[in-house]
C-alpha cells in the first residue's frame, strides 16, 4: 500500500513524526501495567459476559475443527489472562500449558481451572512471551489470543512463538485489524474531537494507542495484518486461514443493554454466516510452521 492510500489519520501521523521502533524500555513500561491487578479487573468487567461467551463458544468450536487435533494434544496458551481460553481448549480435548506475565492473572486462572475441575488438563505458570521457558519445537499447537497487541517488541514475541512450535505445528493468533471499519471510524472520530494528538504511534506492525492507567502505560495495537503475515513467514510460519473474529467490540463501551445485545448478536451473525475478516475489528489467523 502506498502512503497516499492510507487513511487520513495514519497519513497525518506519518507526516508529524518518523516511524519509531519499539525497544526494551517500551516493553518494560507495558509489562509493569499488565502485571498489576487493575487492568485484569477492567478486562473482566468489559469482556466476561454471558453473551460474549456465546461468541467464544462458536469461535473455539471452529478453531478445534480447523486444527483437527487428536484428543489430548498439547497446546500452549500464550498469554492466558484469567484462563478462559485455556478452559475452552481443555473442554475441547486439549492438554493446555497456559502462561501469563501477570502473577495476578496466573492466580485467577489457577482458581478458575480448579473450580472447573480441570487441574489435570491445564497447567498455569508465570512466563514472559518475549522469552518463553520452553525448548524448541515443544508444542504441536499454540494459541495467542489478544496478546501480541499489547507487546511493543512484537517481533520477538512472534519469533518465540515460532521457536517453541513443532515443525508442521499450528498456531492460532487473534488480533485487532488496523483496517477494520471500527478502527478507521474510531481514529477519525478521535481526530475530529481533537483527542488523537500524542495518543497514537505508527510502527511497521500497525498503529499503537498509548494510554496512562493507574498502574502505568498500556499499549494496544491495531495490527497491520499484511505485516503480521510477512513477519510470521519470516519466522517460518505460513498462513493457512484468516477469518473474522468479532466484527466489533463496541459492547465494551456502550451503556445501553439493548445496544450491547445488538452488538453481540451482530458478532455471532457475522461469524456464523459471513466470517470475512477484512471489515471485522478482530481477526483470527491460523499459521502452520514449515517442516524445514
Amino acid at each position: 500500500m502506498r502512503l497516499n492510500d492510507r487513511d487520513p489519520i495514519e497519513l497525518s501521523m506519518y507526516r508529524k513524526k518518523a516511524e519509531k521502533t519499539p525497544g526494551p524500555a517500551d516493553s518494560s513500561k507495558v509489562e509493569a501495567c499488565l502485571a498489576g491487578p487493575a487492568i485484569h479487573r477492567t478486562w473482566i468487567s468489559a469482556y466476561r459476559s454471558g453473551e460474549n461467551e456465546e461468541f467464544f463458544s462458536l469461535a473455539f468450536d471452529y478453531i478445534a475443527r480447523t486444527l483437527g487435533a487428536p484428543v489430548d494434544s498439547l497446546i500452549l496458551d500464550a498469554g492466558c489472562d484469567t484462563g478462559d481460553h485455556a478452559i475452552r481448549l481443555a473442554k475441547r480435548g486439549f492438554i493446555v500449558e497456559a502462561i501469563d506475565i501477570s502473577d495476578t492473572a496466573v492466580s485467577l486462572a489457577r482458581r478458575a481451572v480448579s473450580e472447573q475441575g480441570l487441574a489435570g488438563r491445564i497447567n498455569v505458570r508465570a512466563a514472559n512471551l518475549r522469552c518463553l521457558p520452553f525448548t524448541d519445537g515443544l508444542f504441536p499447537y499454540a494459541l495467542c489470543w489478544g496478546v501480541l497487541m499489547h507487546i511493543p517488541e512484537v517481533e520477538r514475541a512472534v519469533a518465540e512463538l515460532s521457536r517453541v512450535l513443532a515443525p508442521g505445528g499450528m498456531l492460532v493468533i487473534g488480533e485487532n485489524n488496523l483496517h477494520s471499519v471500527q478502527s478507521l471510524a474510531m481514529r477519525a472520530l478521535l481526530s475530529a474531537m481533537g483527542r488523537s494528538k500524542g495518543r497514537f504511534r505508527r510502527t511497521a506492525s500497525g498503529i499503537e494507542e498509548w494510554q496512562r492507567t493507574e498502574e502505568g502505560m498500556l499499549m494496544t495495537r491495531d495490527t497491520d495484518m499484511g505485516w503480521l503475515t510477512r513477519e510470521a513467514a519470516r519466522n517460518g510460519l505460513i498462513m493457512k486461514k484468516r477469518v473474522a473474529g468479532q466484527a466489533s467490540n463496541l459492547y465494551a463501551w456502550l451503556s445501553s443493554p439493548l445496544l450491547k445485545k445488538a452488538t453481540h448478536s451482530f458478532n455471532r451473525l457475522w461469524f456464523r454466516h459471513v466470517r470475512l475478516p477484512y471489515l471485522a475489528f478482530a481477526n483470527i489467523l491460523i499459521f502452520m510452521k514449515r517442516n524445514s
